[in-house]
């Protein structure tokens, strides 16, 4: 990989691929002022730009019409106190926000005046731990598992992941510009600084029952084939066909054996965990898949009556 300068010319631009699919918004969803070419040059911008100006601290590169932008130097942007470690292709960051300061009450203030603390209150922060490493396909941050498909790289010695999943740590909207090749950071107003943590989103009884089902059917397969099981359980929740629950899903009649013969009360692996959070949080490689079954079975029902999708490990799709 050659690492792009961060700003560059529209000739330069035009030749960088026409499409960004790992951002996760429209094209069409742009700021109101996109930035234009000059009249005076053919210089414009870096080609990612937050709120509207260039991020010209952030180094990145375009692979395969994702656009990868180094951990580190996108975390300075935003977090300019942000602790940030790396070695060995890993790398580790630690930050954290003041969003409120709370006057203490009367008494306390009282009191801890008379230890002789000065201006004293409450400060409320939120924190972000995230870590990642190169081969590692998914980020980690405040426990939340953010999938990365084609994995993680290095750009001059420094750890890279797309973009987006950066954007969605910063709860950062994400456009593209396919005009000028622009990759569009905007902060949203009234939004944390953070992702929420993963107590908020990783239900209970839905990570109970992924994560079970998942082992069960792949235990054994790689964390792709994991993924697409738990897209299959989730696929089916979200079909106005099938129950609206995953429980329900998973114990309807004669779908899944696991259910039936109660191996799906066994104790999930650790990937099988892990691929349960990354289908909670997004990931998904079967988007459309509504069946599995082995990729011997040719006699199968799903194998006589349903739209073939594709084949990942030991396990056929079907939609």
């Amino acid at each position: 990989m050659k690492t792009r300068a961060t700003s560059f010319a529209l000739a330069a631009l035009a030749v960088v691929s026409l499409v960004l699919p790992a951002l996760a918004a429209d094209s069409d969803e742009l700021p109101l002022e996109t930035p234009a070419k000059s009249e005076e040059s053919e210089e414009v911008r870096n080609a990612i730009l937050l709120d509207g100006e260039p991020a010209e601290s952030v180094e990145y590169e375009i692979l395969d019409g994702v656009c990868y932008v180094t951990v580190s130097s996108f975390v300075s942007m935003m977090d300019a106190e942000a602790v940030v470690e790396e070695e060995n292709g890993a790398v580790s960051v630690n930050a954290s926000t003041v969003i409120e300061v709370v006057a203490l009450d009367n008494e306390t203030e009282e009191a801890e005046a008379a230890e002789g603390v000065e201006d004293a209150a409450d400060v409320v922060t939120v924190d972000l731990n995230l870590t990642a490493a190169a081969g590692v396909p998914y980020v980690v941050a405040n426990g939340r598992y953010l999938y990365a498909s084609d994995g993680l790289f290095q750009i001059n010695g420094s750890l890279a992941v797309p973009v987006r999943l950066l954007a969605r740590v910063y709860n950062l909207d994400v456009a593209y510009n396919a005009e000028y090749d622009l990759v569009l950071l905007e902060r949203q107003e009234g939004e944390a600084p953070y992702l929420a943590d993963a107590s908020a989103v990783y239900d209970g009884d839905t990570m109970y029952w992924l994560s079970r089902i998942i082992h069960a059917e792949s235990g054994n397969q790689p964390l792709e084939g994991k993924i697409a099981v738990g897209n299959v359980v989730m696929n089916r929740v979200k079909d106005s066909r099938f129950p609206n629950n995953i429980h329900d899903v998973l114990f309807q009649k004669n779908q899944f054996t696991p259910a039936s013969s109660g191996s799906i009360y066994r104790e999930p692996n650790e990937e099988s965990v892990v691929a349960a959070m990354l289908v909670i949080d997004g990931a998904q490689v079967t988007p459309t898949a509504l069946f599995f079954n082995g990729a011997s079975a040719t006699n199968s029902y799903a194998a006589r009556t349903r739209t073939y999708v594709t084949t990942i490990g030991n396990h056929a799709f079907y939609k």
